[in-house]
């Protein structure tokens, strides 16, 4: 029953359109599903990574007001450089295309694109620990076995609603400029 849980409340998270699924939308249609399939990779892998820290006591440091001012200032920064570069990739003409797939996470590195991206989401960050956090202190979920199943669910819900994604991005290739 847990597993089914972190599936549902994950997929409800999923709804919230991210830059992160936006990202893996526009690689999908530049590059392919393959390519947007390593970014994913990339993404559940730093999910994974902020629960099980969320679950070994990352929202206690999080409670720390200059931690968290760190979390979203630095967060906000990076992401507003990752949009600034992709505007600027835009602008690139034919001869800089190379340039720009590379920029963008769309070339070699979309694995690492995706860890990078996610990693600095602050909302990541404080979504993971919050919800396992307050999990942790309500007693809802009541052991570890049942929280690990909870957190597997989450994850779960991530691959396939990204690999949809994904999908659509491939279906939409031939009708969508990137």
């Amino acid at each position: 029953m847990a597993l089914w849980d972190g599936i549902m409340f994950g997929m409800l998270l999923q709804l919230s359109v991210s830059p992160v699924c936006l990202a893996i939308l526009q690689l999908s249609i530049r590059r392919g599903f393959a390519q947007a399939w390593k970014m994913i990779a990339g993404v559940a892998l730093v999910d994974a990574f902020y629960m099980a820290g969320a679950i070994g006591g990352l929202s206690l440091v999080l409670q720390l007001v200059w931690v968290k001012q760190v979390v979203l200032i630095g967060g906000a920064a990076t992401l507003a450089w990752y949009g600034i570069d992709s505007l600027r990739s835009q602008q690139a003409d034919g001869v800089a295309e190379k340039k720009r797939v590379v920029t963008t996470g769309a070339g070699r590195n979309s694995f690492v694109y995706g860890l990078s991206l996610t990693l600095t989401n602050p909302l990541t960050i404080l979504f993971w620990s919050g919800v396992f956090g307050s999990l942790m202190a309500s007693r809802h979920l009541p052991d570890m076995p049942t929280l690990l199943l909870f957190a597997a669910g989450c994850l779960l819900s991530t691959l396939v609603f990204l690999g949809f994604v994904a999908m659509l991005g491939k279906l939409l290739q031939r009708y969508l400029v990137p």
